[in-house]
């Protein structure tokens, strides 16, 4: 389970499920851990954004040419951090969670 901003995203459809039962509520969507990144999806499998390896957490927009632009913009299933510490905890602790090193070059 994936926890951004106090939404929590499933690694898959088991953990979303079982998520409908517990008392902290219903996942806002999925995550699936890469190499270099972690890519976030909403509950239609349709990606919203991603974390990178150099800790930047990305809004993912679908472009007329079926190519994604990414961008600081806020991820509405994840709304805005109440601060910027705090997101990057986050992002520090999912990066950490899923075993990608990150790269702050």
């Amino acid at each position: 389970m994936l926890t951004l901003n106090g939404k929590k995203f499933a690694l898959n459809n088991k953990e979303f499920t079982e998520s409908v039962f517990k008392p902290n509520g219903t996942c806002s969507g999925y995550y699936k851990p890469l190499k270099k990144q972690i890519k976030i999806y909403d509950t239609a499998k349709k990606l919203i954004g991603v974390i990178t390896n150099q800790g930047v957490l990305a809004k993912a927009t679908i472009q007329e040419n079926g190519k994604y632009w990414y961008s600081y913009g806020i991820i509405e299933k994840i709304g805005n951090h109440h601060s910027y510490a705090a997101q990057k905890e986050e992002i520090e602790k999912a990066l950490e969670d899923n075993n990608i090193p990150q790269n702050m070059a």
